[in-house]
């Protein structure tokens, strides 16, 4: 009879355990609902406070910065171009110029200010975002950037909800979950991102890669994310601190520009576009074009992008390069800084550097001569790069 008892009290047990065990199972958001539930907190959110940690890893250049960052959502909160008001200070960076720097805006104007130059940038957040979507990164003043890919943001409608945000998302990537992580003094859920290959534009499964997100279990807030596999390199952020609705002290909001500081409009930064007799002309020094260019490439465009001069040469089935070359100590200058995945090439008398990305269809390649450095960029192989650098003249 006990032997009996106790195996109906044994059956019993299993079956609550399993029971309870089912139930926290069903109870599990599942990856789409966390999405939903991070953007609906992000709805929550007027003001907030953050250090943040970046890691950029790509064929232009390795960057890694900590950050803190003081912002307050636009009143029109529905205008995704309205920066509203911020300030953002570089607490640390590898890369000298960055270090220090500080950026504000009032909502009306922006200023952006580098100690290691001693200059302030001015203007309207408007002309701010202008000048950042036409100089993404270094490599699109390059020409990288292919002009001759179409948006397709008109495509589709624009969700109304959060849920038809997550399921349009669900369109383009297969989402799933993957354990958890101590982040910012919370468990963080993580959250995987895969492409869906037949539902993305060429030029990304070109390039390939994968999102992962982690999101705090109990405050719905995005804590880091990132992006790997891409043959262009890889991104990481990551949310040291954070507090939201505390409320900041409006003084934040102003700068006020250091005594000696040299001011620059937004408008100064604009790449010029020149003939190529405008080119030749420069009085800076002597403008080299390529004698050899390969896969038909015809010379589209000349710029004087801040005393450098630039010039894109586009391929007939599409692509481009582009060669550049100015004074040192130059904005791009800094691309010839040393990194592991560089390799040293010897060039036109001189050693070079070359990166080469992973299908090794894409290089930057860099080297100087006397005063002037020199730039050859984007859809090349490492030899017909360095071909068209020695026919130079």
């Amino acid at each position: 009879m006990n032997r009996k008892r106790n195996l109906w009290i044994f059956i019993g047990v299993v079956i609550t355990a399993a029971a309870l065990v089912s139930g926290f199972i069903l109870m599990q958001p599942s990856a789409q609902d966390i999405l939903v539930q991070t953007l609906e907190t992000a709805k929550t959110i007027k003001d907030g406070h953050a250090i943040v940690a970046i890691d950029l890893d790509t064929i232009e250049k390795d960057t890694s910065a900590t950050i803190e960052i003081w912002a307050v959502k636009a009143e029109d909160s529905s205008d995704q171009h309205q920066l509203g008001v911020f300030r953002l200070e570089v607490l640390d960076a590898n890369q000298e110029k960055a270090q220090g720097a500080v950026i504000v805006s009032d909502g009306e104007t922006l200023w952006a200010y580098s100690p290691s130059e001693n200059k302030v940038f001015v203007g309207t957040p408007e002309e701010a975002q202008d000048f950042i979507a036409n100089n993404e990164s270094m490599m699109a003043e390059y020409g990288k950037v292919h002009e001759d890919y179409e948006s397709h943001e008109g495509d589709y409608d624009h969700p109304e909800n959060t849920e038809e945000a997550v399921a349009k998302l669900q369109e383009y990537f297969n989402i799933s979950k993957s354990g958890s992580e101590e982040l910012a003094s919370e468990t963080a859920h993580q959250l995987i991102l895969e492409p869906i290959a037949e539902q993305m534009p060429e030029e990304y499964i070109a390039v390939g890669g994968v999102v992962n997100l982690w999101v705090g279990q109990d405050s719905n807030m995005p804590l880091a994310g990132s992006y790997t596999g891409g043959s262009m390199g890889e991104i990481s952020v990551r949310i040291l601190e954070y507090e939201v609705n505390t409320g900041i002290d409006p003084a934040l909001f102003t700068f006020e520009i250091p005594a000696g500081a040299e001011i620059v409009t937004f408008a100064d930064l604009e790449p010029q576009s020149l003939t190529l007799e405008e080119a030749v002309a420069n009085d800076e020094f002597t403008l080299l074009t390529p004698t050899d260019i390969p896969g038909g490439a015809t010379l589209v465009d000349i710029q004087d992008v801040r005393g450098a001069i630039v010039q894109r040469y586009a391929f007939p089935e599409g692509g481009s390069f582009t060669i550049a070359q100015g004074l040192i100590g130059g904005d791009f200058d800094e691309l010839r800084t040393p990194s592991p995945d560089n390799e040293v090439v010897e060039v036109r008398g001189t050693t070079g550097s070359i990166r080469i990305s992973e299908d090794g269809t894409q290089v930057l390649l860099t080297w100087a001569e006397g005063e002037l450095v020199y730039l050859i960029a984007g859809d090349l192989n490492a030899d017909t790069a360095v071909l068209v650098a020695e026919s130079l003249q």
